[in-house]
């Protein structure tokens, strides 16, 4: 499986299960920043940084995450389809 795979079952997933949008998310100015915005009902926002299967963020990717998270956002990494199963059901949880 290949990033995009992963990255395009996300965008299908948010849409069918929790009624949101899964935003590409591209930075000009910024370098690193997470491949999907993901609004969901309510005003729920969280950052996904998509990954082929076993991949792990590079320094840059893991440098952004973590000052977006310290601004106090959701900001996930996930690597398979399971990964994106048990975002959905955690988001939707909170509704």
């Amino acid at each position: 499986m290949l990033e995009k795979d992963v990255e395009r079952y996300l965008r299908e997933q948010v849409k069918k299960k929790l009624r949101g949008m899964a935003l590409k998310f591209v930075s000009p100015g910024l370098s690193g920043v997470p491949d999907r915005v993901v609004l969901l009902p309510g005003g729920r926002v969280a950052f996904v940084e998509t990954k082929a299967p076993g991949k792990k963020l590079r320094a840059l990717q893991a440098h952004v995450c973590g000052m977006i998270a310290a601004m106090g956002f959701e900001v996930r990494q996930i690597d398979t389809r399971a990964g994106v199963d048990a975002f959905i059901l955690e988001m939707g949880a909170e509704q």
